[in-house]
């Protein structure tokens, strides 16, 4: 077994929240694996700054869940290279590399964080097609008031209506939970659709019948933990069975326990949904 229990205070930011509860995950693990991870990681960057994708060459996306998972293990990293290399990708033509660049300039204070009202115009826009693109471009937000995320849960409020809910993958009912969460809404389908989600060996699905998958588990436990209605405590063991299943001989954490290769992607997501299974207490 390579973890150990650890507690931490949750912060409210989506982001914030995001990255304390991947630290907590990295906390709970014993030092040698710790250490572990952080080789794993550290071996999939590039000359040009980037980490590796699946294919193995530098990839935005895939760099941004690198820094994400070093920072969650409190590791080291080149932050001038890592930096020049998101900054040519500042306007990469896929929205959702552009937007993985933006954030991560933002947190190195190599850029401008996304401001409300770049969120607001994103919604009147309806520019809402790249669904994770927004999310990501919430995330860069220094800070969200509750009028920002009240404007956009009305206008997202209809693909999360009952009739609805059961067709969307899992990520997108987790973002809709969290996005409830800030504008202090009331989302008991999205709730009770997720939990359904749940396998009985542990994890959960991201499509009614699928088989459990780490994403869709890391992503769920998380949003459930913003609602006071969720069960927070009977699916933990079973969990942490199946996400330590995940853990591949390469370092890195995969999609499933039938996943042969590792990815910085799911290594973060490994760490958050771990840190999802630990205890938090509440203090201050």
């Amino acid at each position: 077994m390579r973890r150990a229990r650890t507690s931490k205070r949750l912060m409210t930011h989506p982001l914030q929240a995001i990255e304390a509860t991947a630290a907590r995950g990295a906390d709970g693990l014993v030092g040698a694996a710790r250490e572990e991870l952080r080789r794993a990681l550290h071996a999939l960057r590039r000359d040009d700054g980037g980490f590796s994708g699946l294919d193995g060459r530098s990839d935005p996306y895939y760099t941004l869940f690198a820094w994400l998972g070093l920072r969650a293990l409190g590791a080291s990293y080149e932050r001038h290279s890592l930096c020049a290399y998101m900054v040519t990708h500042r306007r990469a033509a896929s929205a959702i590399d552009a937007q993985c660049a933006a954030l991560l300039l933002a947190c190195e204070g190599c850029g401008p964080g996304a401001t409300q009202w770049s969120l607001i115009l994103s919604l009147l826009r309806d520019d809402t097609r790249g669904g994770y693109a927004l999310f990501l471009r919430c995330l860069a937000m220094r800070r969200i008031p509750r009028w920002a995320a009240r404007a956009a849960w009305w206008h997202q409020r209809r693909l999360f209506q009952a009739d609805r809910t059961a067709r969307l993958p899992t990520p997108q009912l987790a973002a809709g939970l969290v996005l409830a969460a800030l504008a202090g809404a009331e989302a008991p389908g999205l709730v009770s659709t997720l939990e359904g989600r749940h396998r009985a060996n542990g994890g959960f699905a991201s499509a009614p019948g699928a088989p459990a998958d780490l994403l869709a588990t890391a992503v769920a436990r998380f949003a459930l933990g913003f609602s006071a209605d969720a069960d927070k405590t009977s699916k933990r063991e079973q969990d942490l069975v199946f996400i330590e299943a995940c853990w591949q001989d390469d370092g890195l954490f995969g999609a499933s326990p039938a996943t042969a290769q590792g990815d910085a992607e799911h290594t973060f997501y490994g760490l958050l949904a771990l840190g999802t299974c630990a205890t938090v207490t509440q203090s201050g």
